[in-house]
């Protein structure tokens, strides 16, 4: 069992066996139920979830564009302004 959450830690989550080699079973288990239980969870995700989130962040991105927007409009007013005074 160790070496099986040895080999997932170095696979799923990067470790390096040189770092958990020397680590007991009780060590171990710790670290590797954290990232198998946020794997588990990740893959247990229901397609609305994830709809969800994929909305949160459009949404984000598209306010994002219509501050660059109105940014950009203020901007070119202020030119404009410049540009009557000189």
């Amino acid at each position: 069992a160790r070496k099986n959450m040895m080999i997932y830690l170095k696979n799923v989550a990067g470790f390096k066996m040189d770092n958990i080699k020397g680590m007991y079973y009780d060590d171990i288990r710790p670290v590797f139920e954290e990232y198998f239980d946020s794997n588990v969870a990740f893959q247990q995700k229901t397609k609305e979830q994830m709809d969800e989130e994929d909305s949160r962040a459009l949404k984000r991105l598209n306010e994002s564009q219509e501050e660059k927007a109105t940014k950009k409009h203020k901007l070119d007013e202020e030119v404009e302004e410049l540009k009557r005074h000189l």
